[in-house]
């Protein structure tokens, strides 16, 4: 059985997964290979199984992404399913799931083209993070103090073509971090607590933890959210989350495009990942 494990021609930093993924499919017998998304050599009818993995360049390359996505998905199995990636790409999914009643942080869409009433936004959350609806790796990520509208106006005006959300700076994120829960095929593998970091650095860990019951709960209730609106089912998803002033978890992102998985964290739960993919195939 042949994979390919898409990344991108540049990578803004390693893909630390991608060593430990080709080495765990070989293990259970499938030949896997890195491979450019955007190599337009490659057949990907040739493979049994595509698997994004760092595509991180798509930010910037949207439509041309979704192009591939779409041809990659008829020519063969793709992972994670093409419509559930094309409905994570853009983050008003968390404006769906507090609609839907799933505990998230609060989140403001600002469409493309229009400017926000910034000091609304600081009476309402005080300090801000802006960012894209679409973006990989905290990119033009920012934090924005209460009350300091030139540079929320600087910031929407560098990137008023894309749609932003305007999200408050929660207080557990600066003093504690975020966790962040693995799952392959549905089914918790390992978490990782990631620091809070505003110098670009989307990825900090530091280190495995065990999460709290509640933490779990909330992880099963976004994946069961997933599941009931018949997008397909994912083979891998991070689920990262933090605690909102009243101390519960809160749904800060979910990831099912190209999330990184910490396994140089946890190698061992590699093989569950290969698994979720290849049951898929099989």
């Amino acid at each position: 059985m042949r994979i390919a494990l898409a990344t991108c021609a540049v990578l803004p930093r390693p893909d630390t997964d991608l060593p430990i993924l080709v080495e765990a499919f070989r293990a259970q017998g499938a030949d896997a290979s890195v491979e450019r998304w955007d190599d337009a050599a490659l057949a990907w009818d040739g493979f049994d199984a595509v698997v994004v993995r760092s595509t991180w360049d798509y930010v910037d390359r949207l439509d041309e992404f979704l192009s591939w996505v779409d041809r990659v998905d008829r020519a063969t199995r793709l992972f994670n399913p093409a419509q559930l990636m094309r409905w994570n790409l853009h983050k008003r999914y968390l404006v769906e799931f507090a609609a839907a009643g799933v505990p998230v942080v609060s989140t403001r869409l600002l469409p493309a083209g229009r400017e926000a009433d910034w000091s609304a936004l600081f009476e309402e959350f005080g300090d801000l993070v802006v960012k894209p609806a679409v973006s990989a790796g905290s990119f033009a990520t920012i934090r924005v103090q209460r009350g300091d509208s030139a540079a929320a106006r600087a910031h929407r005006a560098a990137h008023i073509g894309r749609d932003l959300l305007v999200q408050p700076l929660l207080e557990s994120v600066v003093r504690h971090g975020e966790s962040n829960l693995v799952h392959f095929g549905g089914a918790f593998s390992h978490a990782i607590h990631k620091g809070a970091r505003w110098d670009g650095d989307g990825e900090q860990s530091r280190g495995l933890i065990e999460p709290d019951a509640d933490e779990h709960a909330l992880a099963r209730a976004v994946l069961a959210r997933v599941a009931s609106d018949g997008r397909g089912s994912p083979a891998y998803a991070r689920v990262d989350m933090a605690r909102d002033l009243d101390g519960r978890p809160v749904l800060m992102e979910l990831e099912l495009v190209e999330p990184a998985l910490f396994l140089d964290r946890a190698p061992e739960r590699a093989a569950r990942f290969v698994s979720a993919v290849l049951d898929g195939v099989r």
